[in-house]
């Protein structure tokens, strides 16, 4: 038996005890998409001792040696004990009805999302007709977080230095941000830009992430504002039928720079 038909006896067998009432619910237990852990149990991905990990941490009674090698019994009834969490170990938290996935590692909480193949610039540079895409083409980003948040999350990668300023508050060609979608339906309330101040704004083929100085609720007019300021990166206006989607900025990551 293989290590892949190993662990599909495991799953099978937490199914049977109620650990989960679907190969779909287990997964989503376990920290994984239902594609992710498709791939695991049909060979497409190794079996890590992270995914074994998680398994024994739903009941301490797997034995891992067993999945291995297939020496052994599945089931070890003299152990009844779950292996305790380390500072690095990944505790699965939930998942929020639009993807959005929250786990606990070392007492802290984190977030991960999908990564938009689509950059948002600083500038009208971006020729993506649509931010919808297949699931194989979206990668994932992990943020750490203050709560389990619902609403649509996502992540975007900052291109363009029209939001550089050198500063720390400033937004660099290649950081990253975390984001949540505001529904149109409250675009005609006061939208919050003085405690949300950046935003990744959709409109035609463009993906730009900019400050909201001011909004015409009565004409239904968005003011956007570069932090660079350079004469290029003049301010400009958007009216809400212009727009497809607007999504506040709620944590940056900055780009990883290697010595």
């Amino acid at each position: 038996m293989s290590i892949q038909e190993n662990v599909k006896k495991v799953v099978a067998w937490l199914i049977e005890e109620g650990y989960a009432s679907s190969q779909r619910e287990l997964a989503a237990r376990l920290g994984y998409r239902e594609s992710s852990f498709s791939q695991i149990l049909n060979g497409h991905v190794p079996v890590s001792d992270k995914f074994l990990g998680r398994l024994k941490n739903l009941d301490g009674r797997i034995d891992i040696g067993w999945v291995k090698t297939g020496y052994g019994e599945m089931i070890d009834g003299n152990r009844v004990e779950v292996a305790p969490v380390s500072e690095t170990d990944e505790e699965f938290v939930t998942e929020n009805t639009t993807g959005a996935r929250f786990f606990r590692r070392g007492g802290r909480l984190f977030m991960t999302v999908r990564h938009v193949p689509y950059a948002a610039y600083g500038q009208f540079a971006n020729e993506a007709d649509s931010l919808e895409a297949s699931a194989d083409e979206w990668s994932e980003e992990t943020y750490e977080v203050d709560r389990v948040g619902h609403g649509h999350y996502l992540s975007f990668e900052v291109k363009g230095d029209s939001m550089d300023t050198g500063t720390r508050q400033s937004f660099e060609a290649g950081d990253r941000v975390l984001v949540r979608e505001l529904g149109r339906t409250h675009w005609r309330d006061q939208i919050r830009f003085r405690d949300y101040p950046y935003w990744v704004v959709v409109f035609g083929s463009s993906v730009l992430l900019k400050q909201i100085i001011a909004q015409d609720i009565e004409h239904g007019i968005l003011t956007f504002h570069s932090l660079n300021p350079s004469p290029e990166y003049a301010d400009f206006c958007l009216s809400e039928d212009e727009i497809r989607s607007l999504y506040y900025v709620i944590r940056k990551k900055p780009k990883e720079i290697f010595f």
